[in-house]
């Protein structure tokens, strides 16, 4: 059927701006001539119905932009008898209007079945924001900024093993986006490491479990966002309840000062530093570092081991001429590397552990890991655990 040459679209001053439309030729015949869909008087085409546009600004199209992305998958990771997966949500609004934010949920992607769920309160407290005024809270829950990004940093934790492959939907009111299928590493992949103190009365403050300043660390260098302290503890003494005894200005009279911290692992030595001054510990004056704070001198006295398989472990805060080894010395697993100090960003006597990909303690990704031996003391209950992290405020013993 050949068609009449297209025409400007047609409308009558004197009546309403809706009625029906020509898609191929832009003829608009209007409600007075036609009651129900017919044909184009130019080209004899079917008619298709049309409204006006209305006076309120255009909604985007599509209505959300939102990428959802996973930089680095979660591992099964298992403590006190359950697991644990840690991992985080990078969400980008590439539209240009707020988008809420209002019901996140994760789905074992094999089955379809629901792991968790965050909506409201419970996903605000989930959610970092990239940059001043990416996010805003009000009736409407977490609104994300066109334009904008934030985290979602999630720690899921079950009793039973954790599903192979996750999926995520993020409800913005009726509209749902499906994020990319992401593999769970299982716990047999996980690096075996030995302790890295000796004796009793450890306390693994910060650790992954906690929703603590190690967790959401996210730290940029070389052009890399990254999370290298993901699953660093922070390790102190604690005796009788209390983590010193003396002056607490005095960093001698704190439990953990001036242990021995030992290898992990059979390594090699890829960094030792020494010579960073210890600080005066943070009272109730405040605290003030004894050198100005900087990259190079936020772990202080630092020893990085390489383990082997693009993994090294991380000791910092040493104490100023305690450490004992040099780059590319060997080292056994046991051996005394240094002793625990204040020096760097430290405000009390402790040792911060951590593995990552990478011998930078911040320009890295922080990766899981086992200790295969310790006991677990709460209260009067003491438990013996194999293969696990430590990721509760316990007393945590080694043989």
């Amino acid at each position: 059927m050949a068609l009449a040459a297209p025409v400007a679209a047609q409308a009558h001053a004197d009546t309403p701006p809706r009625g029906y439309t020509c898609p191929p030729c832009g003829c608009v015949v209007h409600g007075r001539l036609f009651s129900s869909p017919g044909v184009c008087p130019v080209c004899g085409m079917k008619l298709v119905a049309v409204t006006a546009p209305s006076d309120e600004p255009a909604a985007d199209f599509p209505a959300v932009q939102l990428e959802m992305r996973t930089p680095l998958p979660p591992t099964a990771v298992p403590s006190a008898g359950r697991e644990h997966l840690i991992y985080e949500l990078h969400i980008r609004n590439f539209g240009g209007r707020p988008v809420s934010l209002g019901r996140l949920e994760v789905l074992d992607a094999n089955t379809g079945a629901e792991v968790a769920h965050f909506e409201r309160a419970g996903l605000e407290a989930l959610v970092g924001a990239v940059g001043q005024d990416a996010l805003t809270v009000g009736g409407d829950g977490v609104m994300l900024g066109g334009g904008r990004s934030c985290v979602i940093f999630l720690r899921l934790t079950s009793d039973s093993p954790a599903p192979a492959k996750l999926l995520h939907r993020l409800r913005s009111g009726a509209v749902v986006t499906t994020g990319q299928t992401i593999d769970v590493a299982p716990r047999r992949t996980l690096r075996r490491l030995g302790p890295p103190l000796q004796g009793s009365d450890w306390v693994p403050t910060h650790n992954p479990g906690a929703d603590a300043h190690h967790r959401v660390g996210l730290v940029t260098i070389d052009g890399a966002a990254r999370i290298a302290r993901r699953y660093a503890i922070d390790w102190k003494r604690r005796r009788g309840g209390a983590w010193l005894s003396g002056d607490e200005a005095d960093v001698r009279a704190y439990y953990a000062y001036g242990q021995p911290v030992i290898a992990v692992a059979d390594a090699t030595v890829v960094t030792a530093v020494d010579g960073f001054p210890d600080n005066r510990p943070r009272t109730r004056e405040g605290f003030t570092p004894a050198l100005e704070l900087s990259l190079d001198s936020l772990g202080g006295n630092v020893v990085i081991l390489d383990l082997g398989d693009g993994l090294f472990a991380g000791y910092a805060h040493l104490q100023p001429g305690s450490v004992m080894v040099r780059a590319g010395d060997r080292v056994r697993r046991g051996q005394v590397l240094a002793a625990i100090g204040n020096s760097g960003d430290s405000r009390w006597p402790h040792l911060h552990f951590q593995v990552s990909d990478g011998p930078s303690l911040l320009g890295s990704e922080g990766f899981p890991y086992v200790i295969d031996a310790y006991s677990e003391v709460t209260g009067d209950k003491s438990d013996a655990r194999r293969d696990e992290l430590p990721m509760r405020d316990a007393r945590i013993d080694f043989a």
